[in-house]
């Protein structure tokens, strides 16, 4: 020790309060600590975790699987598509409808396989049927899908406009203005089951032809066309389309002066034609075997048909109505008309002249006879010309 540690030293010994200081500044021998024990997790408990992460993956991954494939067809794999197809609008179409590939599954589900497949039938027609509204819902504009409001779900039977029967096939569809397409898609033949199917246009839209596919349509009994810009019907078209009884166009400017030949071999019942020229088509429907039979209605209203009303008029036996009102009607005026014949209207045919025939008359049938700004000569009965 150096003298003045020794001095230190000593001073301290020399009391009990400095010997108290130095047990304080020089700390005891400190105890061994005792060794720091871990608890182990059990295997157990371990083993479980990784499972439940293992599982976990599996599903993201296979949801992000089913949101995101691509179908890519190539040759002798139709069947597998078509199933994934199905798979696909059964699995993903509920819950975002937009995802649905059509462009790739219609034609897939459509080339035998929904006539082959008779397990998931209705399943297959749903996803077909689904593919033709959205085929008009994606041709129509801003304006027109917001009128539409479709494609929140694939509940289709609900949507505007669109009516099913019990076996779940839509049966009638109404597009109206502005809730129509710019033209008419190729998909609407996917609507093998429609019945019935009304288009007023917006007078500009929808426009151009008909598709090929509409042929397909062959359930259809009810076709109406307003205010389009649809060009000239295909000769052809009856030819498939037999089941219609109901033909109606109103202010179609585009679709052309004559009537489809086809159209004559129809059991047709009603035909209405109004507002858009019209080549006078009056001696060539009432040759019609089949129409002689069959039509009940016949309105050609402003239409601005010449020429005169031939006496063959009286062919149709089962006719009821005759409206052929703002022509451009003439003389000679037919000896008789239809004994089933319940109205007539000829007014505002101002070249029309000649004198009633008794069949009108005495007609006990008749209950309206319209003859006001014509010609014609010795009114009786219900056929006044006030």
């Amino acid at each position: 020790m150096t003298s003045k540690f020794q001095e230190d030293f000593d001073v301290e010994k020399s009391t009990p309060f400095t010997k108290l200081l130095f047990d304080l500044r020089i700390p005891q021998e400190l105890n061994e600590w005792p060794p720091l024990r871990v608890h182990k997790r059990k295997s157990r408990n371990r083993t479980l975790s990784c499972l439940l992460i293992i599982i976990l993956l599996f599903l993201i991954g296979n949801l992000i699987f089913l949101n995101v494939r691509v179908f890519t067809p190539t040759p002798g794999s139709s069947t597998s598509l078509a199933q994934q197809c199905l798979s696909q609008y059964t699995l993903n179409a509920p819950s975002n409808p937009n995802s649905y590939p059509c462009s790739t599954c219609l034609p897939i589900l459509q080339t035998n396989y929904l006539s082959s497949n008779t397990e998931n039938a209705q399943q297959i027609l749903n996803a077909v049927q689904f593919c033709g509204l959205r085929a008009i819902f994606d041709t129509a504009d801003s304006q027109g899908q917001a009128s539409l409001s479709w494609m929140n779900d694939v509940k289709f039977c609900a949507w505007n406009g669109v009516t099913c029967d019990g076996s779940g096939r839509v049966a009638n569809l109404q597009l109206t203005f502005p809730g129509v397409p710019a033209t008419l898609p190729n998909e609407l033949g996917a609507l093998i089951g429609l019945e019935s199917l009304q288009i007023i246009g917006g007078n500009n839209i929808p426009a151009g032809a008909l598709p090929s596919s509409f042929t397909n349509l062959t359930n259809l009994s009810n076709l109406h066309i307003e205010a389009t810009s649809i060009t000239q019907l295909p000769d052809d078209i009856f030819s498939s389309l037999t089941a219609i009884t109901t033909f109606t166009l109103i202010r179609n400017p585009t679709i052309g002066s004559s009537i489809p030949s086809s159209l004559l071999q129809l059991p047709l019942q009603n035909l209405v034609i109004n507002s858009q020229p019209l080549a006078n088509p009056l001696p060539t429907l009432s040759f019609s075997t089949a129409l002689q039979a069959s039509l009940k209605l016949l309105d050609l209203s402003s239409t601005s048909i010449t020429g005169p009303i031939p006496n063959t008029i009286s062919s149709f036996s089962s006719l009821t109505q005759l409206l052929l009102s703002n022509n451009n009607l003439q003389s000679p005026f037919p000896t008789t008309f239809p004994s089933s014949l319940q109205i007539l209207n000829l007014q505002n045919n101002t070249e029309l002249s000649g004198t009633l025939p008794n069949s009108l008359c005495n007609s006990t049938l008749l209950t309206s006879c319209e003859l006001g700004s014509t010609g014609l000569s010795g009114g009786c009965g219900l056929c006044q010309f006030s």
